[in-house]
């Protein structure tokens, strides 16, 4: 872990990144955004009320000409809060991924947006990818709609984002993305659709029996109050189930999302 001495006075007007509901308050917060999140700002550029700020409050004028790429490269060398061959690695990080495809850097938009729990603005980012989903590597593919799918979920979106696990199922083998086709159509409520689902992947009547029978059974303990002990996850392979993914079936998680979504589009 490393510690960062800000040799700069906390600024009095901080500035708030709204993409990301994160608030600047020093140069070196700044820095680390950057480091972090370079690719949001060489795929949407630099906000213009950032580089107000940064002119205002550091003291620092950003060229209009020059490309987003440039201008990040002045603000990381502006100030020692990197050392020489830090700022020369994340240089040649920001150069590579500036040379990537739209659709590669759109994807990698998504998977940062997603990271921070921004599941519109990661929808969006992904949506942009469909139209050359093909230039992208197989597993990538499946995973650009896999998590399409997880957005539309959390959006309440349930079929529209079964029919994105579908998809991403197709494509191969995708453990994850079976449970949570599953999960989204148990939460739809219709029995013989959830049949008609699984048969869709090829599972057989005495699989599909077996998921219900444990995504049912895991409901009702977490019903029943157990569910800081009984967030579970289904394992298809074996009767007795195991840790991670009824987090995403449990009712409390669903007014959670709810929340989050809310925030996001207020």
């Amino acid at each position: 872990m490393r510690m960062v001495l800000c040799e700069t006075d906390e600024i009095r007007r901080p500035y708030t990144l709204n993409s990301f509901g994160q608030t600047i308050s020093s140069y070196e917060e700044l820095c680390y955004i950057i480091s972090g999140q370079y690719l949001y700002f060489l795929v949407e550029g630099i906000p213009k009320g950032m580089k107000l700020w940064i002119e205002e409050e550091l003291g620092l004028t950003l060229s209009e000409q020059e490309e987003t790429k440039k201008q990040l490269e002045q603000i990381i060398g502006y100030r020692n809060y990197f050392t020489e061959p830090e700022q020369r690695m994340l240089i040649q990080q920001m150069r590579t991924a500036y040379l990537y495809s739209s659709v590669r850097k759109q994807k990698m938009l998504g998977d940062l947006y997603l990271k921070h729990c921004k599941y519109l603005s990661a929808y969006h980012a992904y949506h942009k990818t469909l139209s050359g989903l093909l230039q992208l590597k197989q597993k990538e593919q499946q995973e650009v709609l896999y998590h399409i799918g997880l957005c539309l979920t959390r959006m309440f979106r349930f079929q529209e984002a079964k029919e994105f696990f579908q998809k991403s199922c197709r494509l191969g083998d995708h453990k994850k993305c079976q449970e949570a086709y599953f999960i989204v159509s148990y939460m739809q409520g219709d029995h013989q659709k959830f049949l008609e689902d699984g048969r869709a992947l090829s599972f057989t009547e005495e699989q599909l029996k077996e998921i219900y029978e444990n995504i049912s059974g895991m409901e009702e303990k977490l019903n029943g109050g157990e569910e800081s002990h009984a967030l579970k996850k289904i394992d298809y392979h074996r009767k007795k189930p195991d840790d991670l993914m009824t987090r995403r079936l449990t009712w409390s998680m669903l007014e959670r999302w709810k929340n989050e979504y809310r925030r996001e589009i207020v």
